[in-house]
C-alpha cells in the first residue's frame, strides 16, 4: 500500500534554517501586506480585500516561508527541510505547491510573477512586503482583525462517488458507499465541515470539473476515487484535490482483499487527517476509532446497507435493516451500524411497515449507538427526528446545542435544531439555525419551511419547502393563503407515500371539495393511530378538524399536543383555520399552558448558550 505523505501539523513547527538566505522569524506580524493580498498567519488565511482566497494547509506554508523572506533566494533544500521536517520527499512535491500558489495569486489578481524560480537553486519572492504588527496580546497569540474571518476556519469537504472502472457488480455497491463512509467518518472533526453525499451524487453526475464542484458546492477540498476489481481483489485509487485550482494536493493506492474494505477506509481516513493537517482532539480521535469496525464481514455488510438505502423505498428500507442487522452480527459493537439501524426500525414503524415494538427497537438501537460513542456525529444527527417526534423536542434542543459547541462546523447538526426548536415553539430561534445550517452548507435543506408555515408566512413556506420532497406543506399553504382551487388542483395530481400522509391528504381533498363528514372521519382514523407517529402530522390533522367545524376537539387535541411535547402558540393565534378556537372558553387556558412550556423551553435553550451558539 502506498499512503498519502504525513505532513507539517502546525505553523510553530516551520523553521528555516540560519542564513542570510532563510531568515527565520522569531516574532510573527500580525499580517503580510503584498500588492493586492494579505496574509494573515494567526488565522492561517489569504485575503484580497473582502475575498478570502482557498489554500490547502501545505501551499500556505510554502507562501508563508517565501513571504517571510522576500527577496531573498529561498534554497529548495531548506525549503523541503522546513515543509517536511520528518519525511523524504521528491522537489516535484515542492514544484507543485509553487505551482499552485502561482495559479491562486494570478486568479486573485496578481500582475506579472510573484515568485520567481532560480533555475537549479530555488526561489525567489519578489513583490515588496509590508509586516503589520498587533499590540497587546503575545507573540504567536492568533490576533482578530476586524473584518477578518474567525480563527480555526473549517475546511469545507466534499467525496465524490468513486467510479467502478470495469462495471463489475461485486464492486457497485462501493460507488457510493465507499465514499459516504469516509465522509461520515470525518463529519466529526471540528477542522472540516463536510458536504452530504446525496450533494456529491448530484453534482458528480451533472459536472466533474473540481472548479464546477468548487463554485456549486463551495467547497475547499474533495476527494475522488476509482475502483477496479481484479479476481478477489480490489484497486482502490484516491485522490485529494484542491478544488477551486484543480490541483492534486495528495494521491493514495491500496489493494486489498473485496473481503477486507476495512483497511482501504481506515488508512484514506486517516491519510487526510495526515495530509490536510489537522490537529485532533482526544474527543475526535475517540470518535474516529468507532468508525472502524472489528470485522471486515461487518464493514462489507455496513457498506451493503448503505448502498440499498440510497433508494428511500419502504422495501429498500426493509432490506437496509436486515443487512445492518448482519454487521451488528459480526461486530457488535460498531456504533454507526447501531445509529442507521435506530432510523431504519423509526422509519419503518412510522409509516406502518412495522407495529410499535419497531419504535421499542429503534430506541434501544440508538441508546447503544451512544453508549459505545457518545460523540458520534452520525448517531446525534438521525436521533433528532427520532426524538422530537417521541415527546422530547426540548431534550433534543439541549442536546444538540451542547454537541455544536464541540462540533460548530457540522451543518446536520443545525439542520435538526430547526425541527427541535419548532416543536419547542422557538420560531425565530428555528429560523436562526436554518441560517446557521445554510452557512455551513449553502445547498443544505432543512425543515425551515414548516417554520414559517406556523408563522404564517406561507410566501417562504413555499419558498423553502423542498421541490423534490412535497407531499403535503405546500397544499396546506396554497390552502391557507386562500387559493383553495390550486391546491386542490395539485392535490389531485400528486401521489401519497404512507404512514400518517395519506390521512392528511386525503381529509384536505374532501375537505377542498365540500364533503366534511368524509374530510372528519378520513381525520378521526388518523388521530385514533397508537403510539401518534408524527407529532407534527397531529398538528396538521388538527387544523383540518378545526376548519371542517370542530372546534372544541381541535382544541383539545391541540392541549393533548403540547402535553406530548408539541407546542405552537405563534400558530394558535394567527393561523386562519384555527382562529375560532379563541372563542372558546377553554381557549385561554390552554394558550396560558402552551406559552409557560414555550417559556421553559426558551429558559432551556438560553442555559444551554443557544444565543452564543447561533451567533
Amino acid at each position: 500500500m502506498k499512503s498519502l505523505r504525513t505532513l507539517l501539523s502546525s505553523p510553530s513547527r516551520i523553521a528555516v534554517p540560519a542564513g542570510p538566505a532563510a531568515r527565520a522569524e522569531t516574532t510573527e506580524p500580525q499580517a503580510y501586506a503584498f500588492g493586492p493580498f494579505r496574509l494573515v498567519p494567526g488565522e492561517r488565511i489569504l485575503r484580497r480585500g473582502d475575498q478570502v482566497l482557498s489554500l490547502p494547509p501545505k501551499a500556505f506554508e510554502t507562501l508563508l516561508l517565501l513571504v517571510r523572506n522576500p527577496d531573498h533566494l529561498m534554497r529548495k533544500e531548506d525549503l523541503m527541510t522546513a515543509l517536511w521536517p520528518d519525511s523524504f520527499v521528491e522537489e516535484v512535491s515542492l514544484a507543485s505547491k509553487i505551482s499552485l500558489l502561482r495559479k491562486v495569486l494570478a486568479e486573485g489578481g496578481a500582475t506579472g510573477d510573484y515568485i520567481q524560480t532560480v533555475p537549479k537553486q530555488g526561489y525567489r519572492f519578489l513583490p515588496p512586503v509590508t509586516r503589520t504588527w498587533a499590540s497587546g496580546p503575545a507573540a504567536g497569540t492568533p490576533i482578530q482583525v476586524e473584518g477578518e474571518a474567525p480563527a480555526e476556519r473549517a475546511i469545507r469537504f466534499i467525496a465524490l462517488p468513486f467510479r467502478v472502472l470495469n462495471g463489475d457488480e461485486r464492486a457497485g455497491f462501493l460507488e457510493h458507499s465507499l465514499p459516504e463512509a469516509i465522509s461520515a467518518s470525518l463529519a466529526g472533526l471540528r477542522s472540516l465541515t463536510i458536504r452530504s453525499s446525496l450533494l456529491a451524487a448530484r453534482l458528480a453526475e451533472a459536472n466533474p470539473d473540481p472548479r464546477h464542484i468548487a463554485r456549486e458546492a463551495d467547497v475547499d477540498m474533495l476527494l475522488t476515487g476509482t475502483i477496479l476489481c481484479e479476481r478477489d481483489e480490489v484497486r482502490v485509487s484516491a485522490e485529494l484535490i484542491h478544488a477551486p485550482s484543480g490541483t492534486m494536493v495528495g494521491s493514495y493506492v491500496c489493494k486489498t482483499r473485496l473481503d477486507n474494505l476495512i483497511e482501504v477506509q481506515d488508512s484514506l481516513v486517516r491519510g487526510i487527517v495526515e495530509l490536510l493537517v489537522l490537529r485532533l482532539t482526544e474527543r475526535e480521535r475517540r470518535v474516529l476509532a468507532h468508525n472502524v469496525p472489528a470485522s471486515a464481514r461487518a464493514y462489507e455488510f455496513y457498506l451493503r446497507a448503505n448502498h440499498v438505502q440510497r433508494e428511500r423505498t419502504l422495501e429498500n428500507l426493509t432490506m437496509a435493516r436486515d443487512l445492518y442487522r448482519e454487521c451488528l452480527d459480526e461486530d457488535p459493537d460498531y456504533a454507526p451500524a447501531w445509529a442507521r439501524l435506530g432510523r431504519c426500525y423509526r422509519t419503518l414503524e412510522k409509516f406502518g411497515v412495522e407495529g410499535p415494538q419497531s419504535l421499542e427497537l429503534a430506541k434501544w438501537a440508538f441508546h447503544r449507538a451512544f453508549a459505545l460513542s457518545p460523540d458520534l456525529p452520525i448517531a446525534h444527527n438521525l436521533y433528532t427526528p427520532f426524538e422530537t417526534d417521541t415527546g422530547h423536542a426540548q431534550a433534543a434542543m439541549v442536546r444538540i446545542l451542547g454537541q455544536a459547541e464541540r462540533h460548530p462546523n457540522d451543518p446536520e447538526l443545525f439542520g435538526g435544531l430547526v425541527q427541535a426548536c419548532r416543536y419547542c415553539g422557538l420560531l425565530d430561534e428555528s429560523i436562526r439555525a436554518h441560517h446557521r445550517a445554510r452557512r455551513l452548507d449553502a445547498k443544505m435543506v432543512t425543515s425551515v419551511a414548516h417554520t414559517f408555515f406556523l408563522l404564517g408566512d406561507y410566501e417562504h413556506t413555499l419558498e423553502w419547502y423542498s421541490e423534490g420532497f412535497r407531499y403535503y406543506l405546500d397544499l396546506a399553504a396554497l390552502a391557507a393563503a386562500g387559493r383553495e382551487s390550486e391546491a386542490a388542483e395539485i392535490l389531485d395530481r400528486r401521489s401519497f407515500p404512507g404512514g400518517p400522509f395519506p390521512a392528511m391528504m386525503e381529509s384536505l381533498r374532501f375537505s377542498l371539495r365540500g364533503d366534511r363528514a368524509r374530510s372528519l372521519e378520513i381525520v378521526r382514523q388518523g388521530l385514533a393511530v397508537r403510539p401518534t407517529p408524527d407529532p407534527e402530522a397531529k398538528f396538521y390533522l388538527t387544523r383540518q378538524l378545526a376548519r371542517d367545524g370542530e372546534h372544541a376537539e381541535a382544541l383539545r387535541t391541540i392541549r393533548d399536543l403540547a402535553t406530548e411535547g408539541y407546542v405552537c402558540s405563534t400558530a394558535l393565534q394567527r393561523d386562519p383555520w384555527l382562529r375560532p378556537l379563541a372563542r372558546l372558553p377553554d381557549f385561554q387556558d390552554v394558550l396560558d399552558e402552551v406559552l409557560r412550556r414555550e417559556a421553559d423551553a426558551r429558559a432551556a435553550f438560553q442555559a444551554a448558550g443557544g444565543d452564543r451558539v447561533l451567533a
